[in-house]
């Protein structure tokens, strides 16, 4: 891979559960992703992220829905990568999410003459589609162990890290969101945490079912979304999206 992502995911917020699903599975099969949840930080500049990880990714995948047509930012980074297709030849990828040709012909013909993939075909389905178009067509690809990095990992509710050192206790990130206000910040994947930014982790981590089934029973993920709403995360309020947070 020549750049550091190989697939941009452009998406409207009203298909972020179909995204995220999508997200997971390219992982899974060893791709690095550009995807907002993931990517975007907290005290973050927006359009300088989503610029750098349009000009890092080899690939741009595009989420084509009613709602993505229907919006400014998408539209931008759709102008983005469309002529990043047609001056560098990065190759887009379609897929119609709840869209025909005659919709995109009316609304971007130029997109509805590169072949496309529909979502009814299901995220797993497709993740491996685009996998084989990124890799080649090769029948054996060496894919990174899941475990390679444990600091993302633990913040999207997967692993455990130790404790100041590496005799010390194992800990999650719901056991981070119960610590005392002393133990903060936390410092955790290249940077300090305050107690807000963890509770968002554990927000986004129920919200998207990111984390470890076997690291959360069922009457402390009750907990945690009251420690959640606590914080301003209510995950049961109705259109509640942790990803508007950062």
């Amino acid at each position: 891979m020549t750049k550091p992502y190989h697939v941009f995911i452009s998406y409207a917020t009203e298909d972020e559960a179909y995204a995220n699903e999508l997200a997971g599975t390219l992982q899974w099969l060893g791709l690095s992703v550009w995807f907002a949840p993931i990517a975007l930080e907290i005290g973050g500049k927006l359009l300088d992220s989503i610029n750098a990880g349009l000009m890092a990714s080899q690939y741009g995948l595009l989420l084509l829905s009613p709602a993505y047509v229907s919006k400014k930012w998408t539209s931008y980074e759709l102008d983005v990568l469309h002529r990043q297709h047609i001056e560098e030849d990065k190759k887009l990828l379609p897929i119609w999410h709840g869209v025909d040709k005659a919709q995109l012909d009316s609304w971007n013909p130029g997109l509805s003459g590169i072949v496309a993939l529909r979502s009814t075909e299901g995220p797993s389905t497709i993740a491996k589609k685009v996998a084989n178009v990124v890799y080649q067509g090769c029948p054996i690809v060496g894919v990174d162990p899941s475990y390679e990095n444990p600091q993302w990992r633990f913040l999207q509710g997967r692993g455990e890290l130790y404790l100041n050192n590496r005799d010390g206790g194992a800990f999650n990130i719901f056991h981070a969101a119960t610590f005392p206000d002393s133990a903060y910040p936390i410092h955790v994947h290249e940077r300090p945490h305050s107690r807000r930014d963890i509770v968002l982790a554990v927000a986004k981590a129920l919200y998207y079912r990111s984390y470890d089934e076997l690291s959360l029973m069922d009457g402390d993920r009750e907990r945690m979304k009251a420690i959640c709403k606590q914080h301003g995360f209510d995950l049961d309020a109705p259109g509640f999206d942790p990803a508007i947070y950062g």
